[in-house]
């Protein structure tokens, strides 16, 4: 079933701006997410034969692997396992195309969806009483998880085999949503332009399978939800909220490696370094014709002078050990997360890219490729052209407020989590 955004957005609803929701006081409850409900009652899985989309980021909430609490239970059959990018351990490199393997501990057998497949053959789904799905997403539009879920949920569908999705939280939290929605062209073209919707989405994944089941996508879809959640936590779902952090790719080390990831993803398009090879991949970002003390405060100076909310750029100098620029000294700036709950990643995305074209023109580039990269990673060509241009803002912010006028339904029908 081919999804079209035209489709996605013709639902009706109406959302505050997200700029005037109030802060969200920090919680104490403890989250519960829907591997945890149903391993404290597993009747929905019990003498059925099943397949498990997972990664080893989905843990129960004693740090247990999902993959283990769910093979341990009596009368449930862990048959074939399905892993999305970056394999089933989460250390693959980004981009990276995964084998088949086994799992070491379980011995059952992994199919990758991200390398020869991006989704699970039907004879492979064969024999199978329920595919499973428990990923960690991270709340951005450009992640391929959720675009791997869908895809399997598709073939699912197509063989008649029931789909339980075990919700977990959006690291970025339920308020916000910003940035641009998807050019029609590019939907599903690519794992990062699977989904229809605004660049930083503010839905979990058992909130976008709703909203597209409603929709009439799939067949026998069920969310096992979480208990506890709300739409104001953000990274403080792990730690205070009693959650256990494991990277859900191998870049994304910490809460603030996946805050800072929002904006500075957008880099990934250009031939300027997001910091992978260093201690502190997105949180550095830098090249090597950023030379010297000075032109380094410059840019991070600069970047101040914008008055992005809730986001410090301090000067920084590193030297990636892999991926751009590897052993290389480039200089840049420290992207650090202040405040989550004012940020704006894609306006701050934006401003970061602005300000590096600006103080190298002659060096920055955009990656190339038909359609450039950047454009897949921003939803929109416009983005790239504006920056291009000279960083025409408005035209920008323009484009956004237009497009999350006409997405903000994704906010209302299919929510799970109210308040």
């Amino acid at each position: 079933m081919i999804l079209s955004r035209r489709a996605a957005l013709a639902a009706g609803g109406a959302l505050t701006l997200a700029a005037r929701l109030p802060a969200a006081p920090r919680t104490t409850v403890k989250v519960r997410t829907g591997l945890d409900r149903v391993l404290a009652d597993p009747t929905p899985l019990m003498a059925k034969r099943i397949g498990l989309l997972t990664h080893d980021a989905a843990l129960s909430a004693n740090g247990q692997r999902g993959v283990d609490a769910l093979a341990a239970l009596p009368r449930v059959n862990l048959t074939a396992l399905f892993a999305p990018e970056h394999g089933l351990a989460g250390t693959a490199a980004a981009g990276e195309h995964v084998g088949d393997a086994r799992d070491g501990k379980t011995g059952v057998p992994i199919y990758s969806l991200y390398g020869a497949r991006p989704a699970p053959e039907p004879a492979q789904l064969a024999g199978l009483d329920l595919l499973v799905i428990d990923l960690q997403d991270v709340g951005l539009r450009c992640y391929t998880y959720a675009g791997t879920a869908l895809k399997a949920m598709e073939v699912a569908a197509a063989v008649k085999l029931p789909v339980l999705l075990l919700d977990r939280p959006n690291p970025l939290g339920g308020l916000v949503i910003e940035g641009t929605a998807l050019e029609d062209q590019w939907l599903g073209k690519t794992p990062v332009t699977a989904l229809p919707t605004l660049y930083r989405h503010g839905l979990t994944l058992g909130e976008i399978t709703r909203y597209l089941t409603l929709g009439g996508f799939g067949w026998n879809i069920a969310v096992s939800p979480m208990d506890g959640w709300t739409r104001g936590m953000g990274t403080e779902v792990f730690g205070p909220g009693g959650l256990p952090f494991t990277p859900p790719s191998p870049n994304l080390r910490s809460p603030a490696a996946i805050l800072a990831y929002a904006a500075s993803v957008l880099v990934e398009g250009t031939n300027v370094s997001e910091g992978r090879g260093t201690d502190a991949p997105f949180e550095l970002i830098g090249a090597p014709w950023i030379d010297g003390p000075a032109l380094t405060r410059a840019l991070a100076k600069a970047l101040g002078r914008q008055k992005l909310w809730g986001v410090r750029f301090a000067p920084a100098r590193f030297t990636p050990a892999s991926s751009k620029h590897a052993g290389l000294s480039c200089g840049g700036v420290r992207l650090t997360v202040t405040d989550e709950r004012r940020y704006r990643a894609f306006d701050t995305g934006v401003a970061l890219v602005c300000a590096l074209r600006q103080h190298a023109s002659e060096r920055f580039a955009f990656l190339p490729g038909n359609p450039p990269f950047f454009d897949l990673l921003a939803g929109r060509g416009l983005v790239r052209q504006s920056i291009a241009s000279g960083c025409a803002e408005r035209a920008v912010a323009e484009a956004c407020e237009r497009d999350r006028r006409r997405g903000i339904e994704w906010q209302t029908s299919g929510r799970i989590y109210t308040s």
